[in-house]
C-alpha cells in the first residue's frame, strides 16, 4: 500500500506541467481532454506500466534520449510556430481519435521518462505500479477536465507548453550517453562545472521559445 502511495504521489507531482503539454498537444488537433478522457488514462496508465518494466535497459540505450530530445524540440518549434488568436484555434478534430492517442503517448513518453526512471526505484511489483499510475493519472486529467473551459481555451496554455517541451527537450538530449564525451570534452577545456551551465541553456532555449510563443499570438491579433 505504502508503495502505491508514494507512487501516486510522485506521479500527481510530475503530472502538473507534463499535463499542459499533453492538453496543448491536443487542442493543436481540435480535441478537448473530455472528449478522449478515457483513452488518454488507461493508454497512459497502461503505456507507462510497460516503460516501468523496461525502464533499466531503455535509460541507458545509447541514442534514446538524444532522439526522443530532438523529437520534441521539434513538436515545441511547431507548437510554437503554430499558436492561432482564440478565436481561431480548431474545435473541430483534424485527425482521427486513433492518431490522437498515438500522438498523446509519443508525447507522454518524452515527458515522463525521469518519473518513470523514479517510479521503477520506488517499487517492483507491477499491481502497485500500475494502480498507483492509474489513480495518479485519473485525478489530474480529471481536476484538468473540470477546469477546462478556464484553462482549455486560451492559446497562452499552448505557448507555456512549449517552453516546458523545449526546457524538457534540452536536458534529455544532453543526458544521453552518446554526449556524455562531448560535454565531458567542453566541461574539461573551458574548466566549469557544466551542470549549471546546461540548465541555464535549457532554461534560456525555453523562453526563447515562450517570447516567439508570445510574437506569433500578437502576430495573429494583429492580423485579424
Amino acid at each position: 500500500m505504502g508503495d502505491i502511495i508514494k507512487v501516486f504521489f510522485m506521479n500527481s507531482i510530475n503530472d502538473l506541467d507534463n499535463l499542459l503539454i499533453i492538453s496543448a498537444v491536443i487542442r493543436k488537433y481540435g480535441y478537448k481532454i473530455g472528449d478522449l478522457l478515457i483513452y488518454i488514462i488507461l493508454s497512459i496508465t497502461l503505456s507507462r506500466t510497460i516503460y516501468v518494466m523496461v525502464i533499466h535497459s531503455l535509460a541507458e540505450l545509447p541514442g534514446l534520449r538524444f532522439i526522443t530530445g530532438v523529437i520534441i524540440l521539434f513538436i515545441a518549434i511547431r507548437l510554437v510556430w503554430s499558436i492561432e488568436n482564440d478565436n481561431k484555434a480548431r474545435t473541430i478534430p483534424s485527425i482521427s481519435i486513433f492518431r490522437m492517442i498515438l500522438i498523446v503517448l509519443a508525447t507522454d513518453f518524452s515527458v515522463c521518462l525521469d518519473s518513470v526512471i523514479i517510479t521503477a526505484e520506488l517499487s517492483s511489483t507491477p499491481l502497485f505500479i500500475i494502480t498507483g499510475i492509474f489513480l495518479s493519472v485519473s485525478a489530474v486529467f480529471f481536476l484538468y477536465n473540470s477546469f477546462s473551459e478556464i484553462l482549455g481555451n486560451t492559446s497562452w496554455i499552448q505557448v507555456i507548453a512549449s517552453g516546458l517541451i523545449a526546457h524538457i527537450a534540452i536536458l534529455s538530449i544532453v543526458k544521453d550517453p552518446i554526449t556524455r564525451i562531448p560535454v565531458l570534452f567542453i566541461e574539461k577545456f573551458f574548466e566549469i562545472h557544466i551542470n549549471s551551465w546546461i540548465n541555464i541553456f535549457a532554461l534560456d532555449i525555453a523562453i526563447i521559445v515562450i517570447i516567439i510563443g508570445v510574437i506569433r499570438r500578437f502576430q495573429n491579433r494583429t492580423i485579424l
